[in-house]
């Protein structure tokens, strides 16, 4: 290998260096994380986070949404130590994160937003490497590494230097160093961004595999689908408060005209689209029979919806799949 503990910056040592740990780990029926009254306040008075109250149930996943700037990535960064709250506390399986960092680390797999890699060392090179720093025996990195990397479908780039692979390719790989160990919880900041749709897939069954086996997932995502699909709950983060937070269908509760009619004129078949909400199906019904459509749909609520009516902003409309029933 041409890259060494000693080459590592001490911000790639700490999202890594985490051996696999159990010791701690409290009953299960305590919460894999609990943070109350999280407040995060820089220097010059931002308050990225404020008073964050959030309990994560062991073998959930939780996907954080928010707009740009919200203090998601503040958040993520808290809790696996790598920031410090200005108040507040952070329990990790009962370990105080705040006062052992360390400790608490141990129990973490972590995919930062942004980090290096090292792009003179195989796949299976990095990998291995990575290994070691979480204390595995060279058995144990060797073997761990092949397993990860065949769920994350790099095998055939097993033996290629990492500076010859793919945007897409390296982000696999920043992923597969979070699963290193099996670690009991998984923080992963916008895991998937910048992953063709392929990729994407690939690696939401590689969670849900984690899931399986027992592990926590925080993550933060730019995808409702990524949201709608991996979580069992779902939190959204607007201006460093936790706004809402419940399953899917808790959200879309929240939803006053739930129902979505889109349609044309019928005696202006080339003119603009128009869009009604209605608070029931019977209500988009009437609408249909008085107005004697024949094209027409109608939709459910989705996430989209959820999320502009808490936020006051809309998704990329490019990064959301919008399902509808059509006549």
């Amino acid at each position: 290998m041409t890259a060494t503990i000693e080459n590592l910056s001490a911000t790639e040592i700490e999202y890594t260096s985490a051996a696999p740990a159990t010791a701690g780990v409290q009953a299960p029926c305590d919460p894999a994380v609990s943070t109350r009254c999280l407040v995060k306040r820089y220097r010059d008075g931002t308050e990225a986070n404020r008073g964050i109250d959030l309990d994560v149930r062991r073998g959930e996943v939780v996907a954080i949404l928010g707009p740009n700037g919200a203090g998601k990535t503040t958040f993520l960064r808290q809790l696996t130590t790598e920031l410090k709250p200005t108040s507040g506390s952070i329990s990790v399986f009962g370990v105080d994160a705040i006062a052992e960092p360390d400790r608490a680390r141990r129990l973490m797999g972590i995919t930062p937003q942004e980090a290096g890699v090292f792009e003179t060392l195989t796949v299976q090179e990095h990998f291995e490497l990575f290994a070691r720093l979480k204390r595995l025996s060279k058995r144990e990195a060797r073997e761990g590494a092949r397993e990860v990397i065949a769920e994350l479908g790099l095998s055939n780039e097993i033996h290629k230097r990492v500076g010859a692979l793919s945007g897409g390719q390296r982000r696999r790989i920043l992923i597969g160093l979070a699963l290193l160990g099996r670690p009991p919880l998984l923080i992963l900041d916008e895991p998937t961004t910048g992953l063709d749709p392929s990729s994407r897939c690939a690696v939401w069954g590689v969670i849900r595999r984690a899931v399986a086996d027992g592990a926590t997932v925080i993550l933060s995502t730019h995808y409702l689908e990524e949201a709608e699909r991996l979580s069992d709950r779902i939190g959204v983060i607007k201006s460093g408060s936790l706004i809402a937070l419940g399953t899917l269908e808790e959200l879309l509760e929240r939803v006053n005209r739930s129902y979505r009619l889109s349609y044309r004129d019928p005696f202006d078949p080339a003119g603009d689209l128009r869009v009604r909400h209605y608070s029931s199906f019977a209500q988009a019904q009437q609408h249909i029979a008085r107005e004697l459509l024949t094209e027409y749909s109608i939709a459910r609520a989705t996430l989209q919806d959820v999320y502009f009516a808490l936020t006051g902003e809309p998704f990329d409309q490019d990064e959301t799949e919008v399902s509808e029933v059509t006549r």
